[in-house]
């Protein structure tokens, strides 16, 4: 599960994160894509465990974010406080 203050703030740094999947489609980054997409089925199921898995959620993010500057914004969506 994520904590419940995030749950919201989780599913749009999903939208991000399948956004931003989908333009590196466009510019012909299938290598880049698939494993983008590894993570982005992942995480899901990361909010539908019982135990509390908000961390392993952000750090996935984080990982992509350093894999590639534009996953910034997934993080920051995650961790916005609005």
């Amino acid at each position: 599960m994520i904590s419940n203050l995030k749950s919201r703030n989780a599913l749009s740094a999903i939208n991000a994160v399948l956004v931003l999947a989908r333009s590196m489609a466009h510019e012909g980054r299938s290598g880049d894509v698939a494993a983008v997409l590894d993570v982005a089925e992942y995480l899901p199921m990361l909010m539908l465990e019982p135990a509390d898995r908000t961390e392993e959620f952000r750090n996935q993010l984080a990982d992509l974010a350093q894999r590639d500057s534009a996953f910034a914004l997934a993080l920051a969506r995650f961790d916005s406080t609005e």
